[in-house]
């Protein structure tokens, strides 16, 4: 992220922005001549310091925290948290598949030398293949045929929510997240107004949004007519520990993940002060980018402070899996944790469930709503272009040649790692209405748009377009919003959500698109007259 400082051989490198693109300065001489550590000779590894993958591809820093060598976009390799790259209440769907691992390949890296052909497995940060005798990028033709109805549970050869979260050596929790319950709100309740639930689609957010976004008060006001009587503490719901703190890139936007045990954990973005547990990693935060942390919390307990946007809340269960993804390998390259997003409500006691839920925009069920809407043989869900490799938004030949983990974010000659994503999902509020949302509407190098789709008279909704409907083409709009009855009016600067209960309306034109799922389950898109595109799942 820009601003971010590494250090190796005594250099220092310095992330900087350039327009899109964030690249690595060249190296300022330090006047500490101690080199940063690295892995050999047991010594610590610091997060965010350049390491050389040829010496070691994993070390642990003081605190024993496990990270792995990764090579960024830029073709520098620093140490990163494993699996970092790959953003309901208890009770898991285990549908009788093995959560179990293949032990025999767990360890293996990239080039490195295997013998079972085909075998798949985690090392510590990918799943891997066994092809030709080598440790390779596992890609989409490499996995099973996805099972008629979906995964009911985690497939075997898809990382676990601790190895993805809390690196590929953690151990396996024992107990269940039935056991875990949130006592304390994140935020107060008598400050909390409405509350967008999972499943927004807006800009490079393309596929439904993982997390929800809680509202507060402070922003019915303009920013400037906001004081320091605004800020309203955040806290700990439950008791866990304080894993990650990390900025965002952008001022008072930062990302903390707590892992309260039993396999839950809960996530906080866009949070605008680390505060309380956090106030004496702020220095550390500011020059680093991104702190590893082991910070004990109780519920109640205060890690930030929120006033100047909506806080970015959701909880991962790693014993739940939503089976509404079609081809689950399409997270591997990024945002690994998605299948396991969880319904939040049920895990808060009873009268803090009720205060959230009574300012949830989404008045249907599920009131925290939904981001998995794959429909095999169907246009709804989630796409990725053809000869791209899922969420990543890197073209399989980057994962073919890849002689070291490939870092994300940033791809070559792209806008955004978005511009390869389609979504064709309800809206998250009212699910009565269709959104067409593509990293890539005019512009192939990514121009992240949304639009409402309008269902014309004969026509069918997108989860019944199938390849026995033949070519549609549908109209869209600008997507707008009329609130109930009684809203009261918003002032000039206000940022306050859409009231509960908003509807979705139809705008102006933004031209049409023409979609046909094909027989062997991918789907041609043309918007206007721009040429067909194919997108797999």
């Amino acid at each position: 992220m820009s601003g971010q400082q590494v250090t190796s051989n005594n250099l220092t490198f310095t992330c900087t922005k350039s327009g899109k693109k964030l690249l690595w300065s060249k190296g300022v001489k330090n006047n500490n001549s101690k080199p940063a550590p690295s892995s050999s000779g047991g010594s610590s590894v610091t997060e965010g310091n350049l390491c050389d993958p040829a010496q070691s591809m994993t070390g642990k820093t003081s605190a024993g925290v496990t990270l792995t060598c990764t090579k960024g976009q830029d073709g520098k390799s620093s140490w990163r948290p494993a699996a970092q790259g790959g953003s309901g209440g208890g009770g898991g769907n285990n549908g009788g598949q093995s959560q179990g691992q293949s032990s025999s390949f767990a360890l293996g890296q990239l080039g490195s030398s295997c013998s079972k052909e085909g075998e798949l497995g985690w090392n510590g940060l990918l799943v891997a293949t066994c092809k030709g005798g080598k440790v390779r990028y596992a890609l989409s033709a490499d996995f099973p045929k996805t099972p008629v109805g979906g995964y009911t549970s985690r497939p075997q050869w898809y990382p676990t929510l601790t190895q993805v979260l809390s690196g590929g050596n953690s151990a396996e929790p024992k107990c269940s997240p039935s056991s875990i319950k949130f006592t304390k709100p994140v935020l107060p309740l008598d400050k909390l107004v409405a509350s967008i639930p999972y499943g927004m689609m807006v800009g490079g957010h393309v596929t439904p949004i993982d997390h929800g976004y809680f509202g507060i008060s402070s922003l019915a006001k303009s920013k400037s007519e906001r004081t320091e009587a605004d800020w309203v503490p955040v806290t700990a719901p439950g008791d866990g520990t304080i894993t990650e703190l990390s900025t965002l890139g952008a001022p008072d936007t930062n990302r903390v993940t707590i892992n309260h045990g039993c396999n839950v954990y809960t996530v906080y973005m866009v949070l605008n002060k680390p505060s309380g547990v956090l106030a004496k990693y702020v220095d550390e935060l500011t020059a680093k980018g991104s702190v590893s942390l082991n910070v004990k919390v109780k519920a109640g307990d205060e890690f930030g402070r929120q006033r100047d946007n909506m806080l970015d809340f959701n909880v991962f269960d790693g014993t739940q899996w939503l089976s509404g993804f079609a081809n689950p390998a399409s997270y591997l390259t990024a945002e690994t944790w998605k299948p396991y997003t969880a319904d939040f409500l049920p895990f808060f006691s009873d009268d803090i469930r009720s205060g959230i839920e009574k300012w949830m925009q989404k008045t249907s069920t599920p009131r925290v709503g939904k981001i998995d809407h794959d429909v095999v043989g169907a246009a709804a869900g989630n796409w990725f272009l053809d000869g791209t490799f899922g969420y990543g938004g890197n073209f399989n030949a980057v994962y073919e040649n890849a002689t070291s983990p490939v870092g994300g974010g940033y791809i070559e000659g792209k806008n955004d790692y978005s511009w390869s994503h389609l979504a064709i999902a309800p809206h998250e509020v009212d699910n009565s209405q269709w959104i067409f949302s593509t990293g890539w509407f005019n512009d192939p190098r990514g121009d992240a748009t949304q639009a409402l789709i309008v269902i014309g008279s004969g026509q069918p909704t997108p989860d019944k377009l199938t390849a026995s409907s033949g070519a549609v083409t549908y109209q869209l709009a600008q997507t707008s919003y009329v609130e109930p009855a009684g809203t009261p009016a918003r002032i000039a600067g206000s940022m306050a959500p859409w009231a509960v209960g908003y509807k979705v309306v139809g705008g102006s034109n933004k031209g049409s698109v023409t979609l046909q799922v094909n027989s062997d389950g991918s789907l041609s898109v043309e918007i206007g007259s721009s040429g067909k595109r194919t997108y797999r799942r």
